[in-house]
């Protein structure tokens, strides 16, 4: 029987960025590279500010994450009204947009991405753009 046990629930207010690569012959070489380093730490922040004193989560980790997509100001008022928690479904592809949020919840929410053994990640337009994180620890088989 599966028990799900502790919990942590974090919201960043932060535009969804997909991760980039990061070097080109072992130097850096894209201007994304910096944007990305910073969108790691601020997610890194946020996640220190919302987890104060709660430990690091062992063993198995099932992660939930909702990616709120900024609507395009191009699109008229009816379509940006009619896509409100509609399905994204152009770039970042999902697992980039899990990679960065990974990346930067090592060493915070848990000791290594490698305890996930589940994962959920949802892509929808949102009002205001930001990332609503999920974590539990699983317990049994």
């Amino acid at each position: 029987m599966r028990d799900r046990t502790m919990a942590i629930k974090l919201s960043i207010p932060i535009e969804p960025m997909g991760a980039v690569r990061m070097t080109g012959r072992g130097k850096f070489v894209k201007p994304n590279a910096q944007r990305y380093l910073a969108y790691k730490s601020f997610i890194q922040w946020k996640a220190k500010q919302q987890l104060k004193e709660k430990t690091l989560l062992d063993g198995p980790i099932a992660v939930e994450i909702w990616f709120k997509m900024p609507i395009p100001k191009s699109w008229s008022k009816k379509k940006q009204v009619a896509a409100l928690g509609e399905y994204h479904i152009k770039k970042p592809d999902a697992d980039n947009l899990v990679k960065g949020v990974f990346d930067a919840l090592n060493k915070l929410a848990w000791h290594d991405d490698n305890q996930v053994s589940k994962v959920t990640a949802i892509k929808l337009y949102g009002e205001v753009p930001g990332i609503d994180i999920t974590v539990q620890e699983l317990k049994g088989t």
